[in-house]
C-alpha cells in the first residue's frame, strides 16, 4: 500500500489541491456573507436590538431551504447559475459556486446560534451604558460567543469538506473526483482506502485545533 501511494503521490497531491482551491472560495464567501447574514437573523429577531419580523422570516426562511435540499441536487439545480457566473458548469472554479452557495448557508445558521447564545443581561448591560447596536454587536455578542462560532465553525469546514470531496461526483475535480475514477471505476480499493485515511487526518487535525481554540478563547473569559 506504502508504494500505491508514492506511485499516486503527484496526483493525489493534486487532486487535494483543487479540492483546496474549491474550499478557499467557499470558506471566504461562506464566512462574510454568512457571518453577516447570521447577525441580521440574530439581532432582527423578537426581543434582539433590532427587531424585524419580515427580515428574519425572509432570511431564516432562504437559510433553511438552502440548507434542506439535498447538497448534490443543489449542486444540479445550480448548474445555469454556475454556467453563467464562471461560463461553465463542470470543473474546479465551477464546483465553488453551489459550494459558496450551502457555505454560506451554513454559516450564517451556526453564527445565529453562537450569538443567542450570549446572555440577553449582557445585551442589556451594553444598552444601559449607551452602546451603539453595531458597537453591541462587535464589542459585546461576537466577543462573548467566540468559543461557540469556533466550534461552529469548526463544524462547518468539516461539512464543505464532506461536500467538496461530493462534487467530485459532477466532475469538479479534487480528491472526491480523484477517489471515483482512480479508485472506484478501476475497482482499487486499496487507492481509495488510502484517500480516505488522508481525509480523515485532515477532518481530525482541523477538529482538533477547532477544539484548541475554543477551549483557549473560554479560558481567556474567565
Amino acid at each position: 500500500m506504502y508504494k500505491l501511494f508514492i506511485d499516486n503521490f503527484a496526483n493525489i497531491i493534486k487532486a487535494l489541491l483543487e479540492t483546496f482551491q474549491m474550499m478557499t472560495i467557499a470558506l471566504v464567501i461562506g464566512i462574510i456573507f454568512g457571518l453577516i447574514i447570521g447577525i441580521l437573523i440574530t439581532i432582527t429577531s423578537k426581543d434582539n436590538i433590532s427587531p424585524n419580523k419580515v427580515i428574519n422570516n425572509l432570511l431564516g426562511l432562504i437559510v433553511n431551504i438552502t440548507r434542506s435540499i439535498p447538497f448534490i441536487l443543489l449542486a444540479i439545480i445550480l448548474i445555469p447559475v454556475t454556467r453563467f457566473i464562471v461560463g461553465r458548469a463542470f470543473g474546479t472554479l465551477a464546483g465553488s459556486v453551489p459550494l459558496s452557495i450551502i457555505s454560506v448557508a451554513l454559516f450564517a445558521r451556526f453564527t445565529e446560534q453562537a450569538l443567542k447564545e450570549v446572555s440577553p443581561n449582557i445585551i442589556k448591560s451594553a444598552q444601559a451604558m449607551g452602546a451603539k447596536k453595531w458597537q453591541i454587536v462587535i464589542y459585546f455578542m461576537l466577543k462573548e460567543s467566540r468559543s461557540s462560532l469556533i466550534l461552529g465553525y469548526t463544524s462547518a469546514i468539516i461539512s464543505i469538506i464532506s461536500y467538496t470531496t461530493a462534487m467530485g461526483i459532477l466532475g469538479a475535480g479534487g480528491i472526491g473526483d480523484f477517489a471515483i475514477y482512480h479508485g472506484y471505476n478501476m475497482n482499487n480499493f486499496k487507492l481509495m482506502f488510502i484517500i480516505i485515511i488522508i481525509m480523515i487526518i485532515i477532518v481530525q487535525t482541523i477538529q482538533i485545533l477547532g477544539n484548541y481554540l475554543a477551549n483557549k478563547l473560554n479560558k481567556q473569559r474567565k
